[in-house]
């Protein structure tokens, strides 16, 4: 405590700038945020000098950001984006209103609502380890991992690309084997040595095999699931092929 209390005011804030950094986002319910739909960044330009919040109601005061700059677009919600730029007391992640901002896609917040609704829709499959029609093939890898046998074709309409995935159930397989028991009877007098009662038993044991129950072979174009073929022992749900509309891009 002697130690911290001795440094410049100047490393202290160092110190607790990079605490900041390495803490995680603190997500607030109703804000999209644009780190869910892959690694890119948008970046727009303020029209004015503005105030920014902490939080989406607009009611902590983080700071003026500075004009002109360009910012990055972190989340979106209904009053405006959060972002990360350069305010007047130093760099901020916070939230402004859009009129803030020139640059932003069009029909940014309504794209960024029908984005988050296809990534709940499918978050929702990957979990019942389920595919869709219109899901990409790393959101397939993630929800029944690695295919079994991989495939390419050419046809009039382009290359499609063949995943096949087998599902296996643990059927209980149960060996008997002869066995010996004994069992000690106490003697009828003190002194007498006990009896010892030999039996042979069969003893039972429990292995279970792996028995394929089933086959999903999904067919790829342009990186999309485009059909699903399956035989009994489904893979997709109660026999009910889901669809889902193709991602949605977020940054234009």
């Amino acid at each position: 405590m002697t130690r911290l209390a001795n440094l410049p005011g100047f490393l202290l804030f160092l110190l607790a700038a990079a605490s900041l950094h390495a803490s995680p986002i603190v997500r607030e319910p109703g804000a999209i945020y644009l780190s869910d739909f892959g690694d890119k960044t948008l970046r727009v330009n303020m029209t004015q000098a503005a105030k920014s919040y902490f939080d989406m109601g607009m009611t902590r005061y983080a700071g003026t950001l500075r004009y002109p700059q360009q910012v990055q677009v972190v989340a979106v919600a209904d009053t405006g984006c959060r972002v990360r730029g350069n305010a007047q007391q130093g760099g901020v992640v916070a939230w402004v209103s859009f009129d803030d901002l020139s640059g932003l896609p069009k029909d940014f917040l309504a794209t960024m609502k029908k984005a988050e609704e296809r990534r709940l829709m499918v978050e929702a499959l990957i979990a019942k380890k389920e595919v869709a029609i219109g899901m990409t093939s790393d959101e397939v890898r993630r929800s029944l991992g690695k295919p079994a046998k991989t495939t390419k074709r050419a046809n009039k309409e382009g290359l499609e690309e063949l995943w096949e995935y087998v599902k296996y159930d643990l059927i209980p397989q149960t060996t008997y084997t002869p066995g010996v028991t004994q069992t000690v009877i106490p003697p009828n007098k003190p002194g007498q040595p006990a009896n010892v009662v030999t039996q042979t038993v069969m003893i039972g044991n429990t292995i279970y095999v792996k028995v394929p129950v089933g086959t999903l072979k999904v067919a790829f174009k342009d990186n999309l699931v485009d059909s699903l073929d399956q035989t009994e022992g489904t893979l997709v749900g109660a026999g009910q092929v889901s669809i889902v509309t193709p991602p949605l891009n977020v940054y234009w």
